[in-house]
C-alpha cells in the first residue's frame, strides 16, 4: 500500500494541489485513501494574504492548483478580510469557487469541500452563509471552524446561536487550529505557530466545547479535530477528570459523566500525527474505538517529504503494531465514507 500512496502523493505534489476538504482519491482497487485535511488556497485568498503581509501564523504560504481530494480554505480564512461585508463577500466567493470545482467534469468529482464561513464574531453573516450552504448551494460536505475568533474559544456563549444553526442542519464541523494570542508569539523568535502552538489551540477549544456544554447541546453535529486532537489524547483525561472536584464541577454546566460522553463524540484526522506514540495514545484515549479515526495529510502545508514520511509511519504502524489493523487504510477509508455520507446533502461518497 505504501508504494501506491507515495506515487499518488508525488503525482499530486507535482501538480500543486492546494485544498483542505475531503473526497475520495482511489489509490488501488483495494483501499483508496480519503484525505479529510487538505488546504485550498483560492486566488482571491492568496491576494488577501499578500495584502496582509503573509500568513500571520508565520508559516510560509505554499502554492496550489485544484487537482484532487477534499478541500477546506486554510486559516485564517475569510477572517483575513475582517468581520464585515468584505469577509462575507469573500466567504461567498470561496464557497462558489469550491462548489464549482467540486462539480466540474474536468475533475471527475475527485473532491469535496468544507464550507467557508465569515468570522464567528459576525453572527449575522455566519448565519446567512450557513443558510446559503445548506439550503441553496447544497454542495459542501460540512463547514470549517477555526479554534478561536477574537480571543474567544468555540464554546463561548456569544457563539450559541451559530451552534444552534449548525445543530439545525446536523452539520459536520471540521475544526482547524488558528493563531494563538500568546507571548512571545513565536518560540525562539521565529518558529511558526503551526509547528507547536496549533496542536495546543486544538486541545484548548476541544476541552472548551465539552465543558461549556456545546457538544452536549449539539447532539446531531459531528466534530473533526485536526492533528489527532493535538494534545487531547495526552491531557484530555486530566482536563475532564478535573470535574470530579466539586469546586471545579460547580463552575460548568456539565458533570464528569456527561463530559466523558461528549469527548467520546470527537472524530480525529491523523494529519502529521502517525508515530506509534501518537496513534497508540489516540487509540487509548478513544478506548480503542478506531471508527473515529480519519486519514489526513495537511497538504500542501505539509511538503512532499513530510507526507511521504507520515504515510510510511502509518503503513509501518499498521503492519507492525498489534493494534495497527484497527487503523489500516481500508478502515480509515470506511470511516470517512460513513461520516461524510451521514452528513451528505445532494452527493454521496463511494
Amino acid at each position: 500500500m505504501g508504494q501506491y500512496v507515495t506515487k499518488l502523493v508525488q503525482a499530486v505534489m507535482r501538480k500543486g494541489v492546494r485544498f483542505a476538504a475531503a473526497r475520495a482519491s482511489r489509490i488501488d482497487a483495494g483501499a483508496g485513501r480519503i484525505d479529510t485535511h487538505i488546504h485550498a488556497l483560492p486566488p482571491e485568498y492568496l491576494a488577501e494574504l499578500n495584502k496582509a503581509g503573509g500568513n500571520p501564523s508565520g508559516f510560509p504560504t505554499p502554492e496550489w492548483t485544484p487537482e484532487s481530494w477534499i478541500l477546506s480554505v486554510s486559516t485564517p480564512g475569510a477572517a483575513i478580510a475582517g468581520t464585515g461585508f468584505e469577509a462575507r463577500k469573500m466567504a461567498r466567493s470561496f464557497n462558489d469557487y469550491l462548489g464549482d470545482l467540486s462539480t466540474h467534469p474536468k475533475y471527475n468529482h475527485a473532491f469535496g469541500f468544507f464550507g467557508v464561513i465569515p468570522d464567528l464574531q459576525d453572527q449575522e453573516g455566519v448565519l446567512a452563509e450557513l443558510d446559503y450552504l445548506y439550503t441553496e448551494q447544497r454542495l459542501c460536505n460540512g463547514v470549517t471552524l477555526f479554534t478561536s475568533y477574537g480571543g474567544k474559544l468555540l464554546g463561548h456563549a456569544d457563539f450559541k446561536p451559530i451552534w444552534a444553526r449548525l445543530q439545525r442542519y446536523k452539520a459536520l464541523v471540521f475544526i482547524h487550529p488558528t493563531i494563538l494570542d500568546v507571548t512571545p508569539k513565536f518560540i525562539g523568535g521565529c518558529l511558526p505557530q503551526p509547528i507547536l502552538d496549533y496542536p495546543l489551540a486544538t486541545t484548548r477549544t476541544a476541552v472548551d466545547l465539552v465543558v461549556t456544554g456545546t457538544v452536549r447541546d449539539s447532539p446531531d453535529v459531528d466534530f473533526i479535530l485536526s492533528h489527532a486532537g493535538g494534545a487531547l489524547p495526552f491531557v484530555g483525561t486530566r482536563a475532564i477528570g478535573s470535574l470530579m472536584m466539586p469546586e471545579m464541577a460547580s463552575r460548568f454546566p456539565v458533570g464528569i459523566l456527561q463530559a466523558k460522553r461528549d469527548v467520546a463524540r470527537f472524530y480525529y484526522d491523523i494529519a502529521l500525527s502517525t508515530t506509534p506514540a501518537q496513534l497508540n495514545a489516540l487509540l487509548d484515549f478513544t478506548g480503542g474505538d478506531a471508527s473515529r479515526v480519519l486519514f489526513g495529510s495537511d497538504y500542501p502545508y505539509a511538503p512532499q517529504v513530510a507526507i511521504d514520511h507520515i504515510v510510511l509511519e502509518h503503513t509501518k504502524f499498521v503492519k507492525r503494531d498489534v493494534r495497527g489493523p484497527k487503523v489500516s487504510a481500508e478502515v480509515l477509508r470506511g470511516n470517512a465514507i460513513a461520516l461524510l455520507n451521514k452528513h451528505a446533502l445532494d452527493r454521496k461518497f463511494e
